[in-house]
């Protein structure tokens, strides 16, 4: 069976009965966008990294939400850090960081599994961190982080369960990556309107689970090889989903050199001079995109200026503070 060609998309259903909706995304340019900058990565690091990209794409569509959704993994085993990031426009990008050793630390085998269990590769002394962040991007959005357990097996499990404990709502993802294409569904029940029959609740939790027994019919290869209008019809063409939205998701990294200067500004002048003393000049890739950023000893005294020049007018704007013309 050849895989779908398509855009990378993400479609929205409803599922009136149900008082339910599904995202599905799939992503094929975008994803391999992301593996030309973390190339030779094993499956199971394919699987994890793609696992992640899909679902920050449908939690980033669920949400009324107008900065980015972070999935942050702080590695406790030879992943140090994973990291997928969508932003409200579907503009997706995620980069992982690795052990030193980290081949030598695996079994051989795990590292050939699509779908490993979370443990060894991220909490192997129970320490690592999985995080849900939403970067606001609007002065009246504030920005929120939320920790996701790393008891689960699996990176779907993990959002499930925090998901079920945040939002008190049933959730249910299937995720699905290798090296062309990372893709997943998300089903989520809807909170329940005043004023339901008890015979109308019941429908409505039957139609639920049919929903769910219906998209465990799906299979990683079945997931990847199809695309999302033509998964949606086969899966659920008898309950009678309404397509809410269609909308393209393409690869997107905001990095700047603006960006890159306030981050080695927060660093300290102490350590930026340090490794200017020892290299002459400052040099700094994106993590995500591999774009080469280069600050010589006159650009990091600039960034520093215009740092306490940007503090000295904080502080003589404050109440019972006044400026001298």
């Amino acid at each position: 069976m050849s895989k779908a060609r398509g855009r990378d998309e993400l479609i929205k259903l409803l599922f009136t009965e149900a008082g339910a909706r599904a995202h599905l995304v799939r992503l094929d340019q975008s994803w391999r966008h992301v593996l030309q900058h973390h190339a030779d990565l094993p499956p199971a690091l394919v699987g994890l990294l793609g696992q992640m990209s899909a679902a920050s794409c449908m939690l980033s569509a669920s949400l009324k939400f107008s900065g980015s959704v972070l999935l942050q993994i702080h590695g406790d085993g030879p992943v140090r850090l994973a990291v997928a990031e969508c932003n409200a426009d579907l503009g997706v990008r995620a980069t992982i960081k690795l052990t030193e050793n980290w081949a030598q630390d695996l079994d051989p085998n795990l590292l050939l599994q699509p779908e490993p269990s979370l443990r060894p590769l991220l909490n192997q002394h129970g320490q690592g961190r999985f995080s849900l962040v939403l970067d606001a991007r609007q002065p009246d959005q504030r920005p929120y982080q939320g920790i996701v357990s790393l008891d689960d097996q699996s990176i779907g499990s993990a959002i499930e369960s925090y998901m079920a404990q945040s939002e008190q709502l049933a959730s249910r993802l299937w995720l699905a990556a290798d090296d062309q294409t990372a893709c997943g569904l998300l089903l989520q029940q809807m909170p329940a309107e005043g004023g339901h029959s008890p015979v109308k609740q019941a429908s409505r939790l039957e139609a639920w689970e049919r929903l769910v027994l219906l998209a465990d019919t799906l299979g990683p290869s079945e997931l990847l090889q199809t695309n999302p209008q033509d998964l949606a019809h086969r899966l659920f063409w008898q309950e009678s989903p309404r397509l809410l939205q269609s909308q393209l998701v393409q690869f997107s990294c905001p990095c700047s050199r603006a960006r890159v200067g306030r981050m080695l500004a927060s660093l300290g002048q102490t350590e930026i001079e340090s490794i200017l003393a020892a290299e002459g000049r400052v040099e700094v890739l994106c993590d995500f995109c591999n774009r080469p950023y280069q600050f010589d000893a006159v650009d990091c005294g600039q960034l520093f200026s215009e740092a306490q020049q940007a503090a000295g007018f904080e502080r003589a704007t404050q109440p019972g503070s006044s400026m001298k013309h």
